[in-house]
């Protein structure tokens, strides 16, 4: 008996000794570095198609490499990639290989070119981009140093990620995300700082070659290198020389030197970079660009700004203001919507038609309402204006009424303003003392409600106070 357990032990212990190393955690290692004689690939020029060797062939020939190829005018890491060089010379092309054991860097391959092609940049693009062959053609970003966009709104749009060349697809949309955001600047100079951003030329003299200065941009400085369009997918690439762009998205695009052009004209020019998804989300980043010759002939034209069409109630604006049948009209800050903004064309820019509209942000309650409406205004027939305020203040003056159509009324004497309950809004005045009346409204037939507009110097749009018929 003794002798069948230790047998028994035996046996257990030859058993763990044998599975105690099929437990062992599996070990790892990195393929060896691979030798650049390993890796094989072909480079010929296709005389057939070019009796001066500008078509060149690039082909990959090593399995499980990746090998991306920097051929002057751009790169790519096609398996197998057609370049078409428009100029005569010599080109150098570089070769680097991804593979399993790391980067390896193989002997650069210089071809010779012998003779012209031009038919390869004899595209409207092309000339469009640099002015033609034998030429070149500076660009200016849309921003100057006085904060002055002389063509676009500003110097940047956003779009979607599927958005790409304007005037293609469904206007411009090549899959889902589709959308777009064209700030203008004076409103929203978070975007890029005011500055001279520099200069970017694109030059078809000799080749396509690329040089920039960016000024707002020292780590930059100024840059001398080559570039590429691919006029049917219409995309740039460049080699040795980036973009002018604004430092605000500088660590948020992962490749400046890749863009799609969104439109050109012969004085303008927007191409568009991908915005990384950590930054706010993925996007577009549209860069607008004049040419430098449109901005040095530049001249500001004064743009009036448009006068909504308004019922005065058949009459003008002092009638509506002030009749002679009534000689004084009374006005009182409405209780339910006193405040809000519209365009220039007088469109609502929020939808808010009672308090209970107003987000939390406008500080606007119903706790306010019997307080607003205190808020008073009063126009005479002989042009003399008075108010009163909710605090009790009052005030007065005179005023005078356009007759050209603009709807403006000019204080004097009297600076009008009201409190707006407890909210941050108040009701105030231009520079210029003057409200313009952006909105009426009737009420069988007669006017009762205005829409004063205060007109914002650094947007294209009104803060509106929303008056309605009253007496003291």
């Amino acid at each position: 008996m003794k002798k069948t357990k230790l047998l028994i032990t035996s046996f257990l212990m030859l058993m763990v000794l044998v599975l105690v190393p099929s437990c062992s955690p599996d070990t790892y290692s990195l393929d060896g570095i691979t030798d650049k004689s390993d890796i094989h690939f072909d480079i010929t020029q296709d005389l057939a198609a070019d009796p001066g060797g500008n078509t060149v062939i690039l082909k990959n020939t090593t399995p499980g490499v990746v090998l991306t190829w920097d051929y002057v005018t751009g790169k790519s890491n096609k398996a197998n990639e057609t370049v078409k060089y428009a100029f005569k010379g010599n080109y150098t092309i570089k070769i680097t290989a991804v593979t399993g054991g790391g980067i390896v860097e193989l002997d650069p391959v210089t071809i010779t070119v012998t003779k012209d092609n031009l038919n390869y940049v004899n595209d409207p693009l092309w000339n469009l981009l640099s002015g033609g062959v034998g030429k070149s053609k500076t660009w200016v970003l849309d921003l100057d140093a006085n904060g002055v966009s002389k063509f676009f709104a500003g110097p940047m749009f956003f779009y979607g990620t599927d958005n790409a060349w304007l005037e293609g697809g469904d206007k411009g949309c090549y899959g889902t995300d589709c959308w777009n955001w064209s700030p203008e600047w004076k409103g929203n100079q978070w975007i890029a700082a005011k500055g001279d951003y520099g200069t970017m030329t694109f030059s078809l003299n000799g080749g396509p070659f690329l040089t920039t200065d960016h000024k707002m941009s020292p780590s930059y400085g100024k840059e001398s290198g080559t570039y590429f369009l691919d006029a049917d997918k219409k995309i740039i690439t460049t080699s040795g020389a980036t973009i002018l762009h604004s430092n605000e998205y500088e660590n948020c695009v992962d490749n400046w030197k890749s863009m799609k052009i969104m439109s050109i004209t012969a004085n303008t020019l927007q191409v568009g970079v991908l915005r990384k998804g950590s930054c706010d989300g993925a996007a577009t980043l549209v860069y607008n660009f004049i040419s430098k010759e449109y901005s040095d002939n530049w001249v500001p034209t004064a743009v009036a700004d448009p006068n909504p069409s308004i019922d005065l109630n058949g009459g003008t604006v002092g009638d509506l203001l002030s009749t002679t049948t009534t000689t004084t009209k009374t006005w009182a800050l409405s209780k339910d919507t006193p405040f809000n903004w519209t365009s220039l064309d007088g469109t609502f820019l929020n939808n808010w038609n009672s308090v209970a509209d107003y987000p939390d942000w406008a500080a606007f309650t119903a706790a306010d309402q019997a307080t607003v409406v205190k808020n008073k205004i009063s126009f005479s027939s002989n042009g003399t204006v008075s108010s009163v305020s909710s605090t009790g203040a009052t005030a007065s003056g005179t005023f005078t009424a356009s007759t050209d159509g603009t709807n403006i009324i000019t204080f004097a004497g009297i600076t009008p303003s009201f409190p707006i309950g407890n909210s941050w809004a108040s009701v105030s005045t231009t520079d210029k003392n003057q409200w313009k009346i952006v909105k009426t409204a009737k009420t069988g037939n007669v006017v009762t409600d205005i829409w004063f507009g205060k007109r914002d110097p650094n947007k294209s749009e009104y803060m509106v106070f929303h008056f309605v018929l009253s007496s003291l």
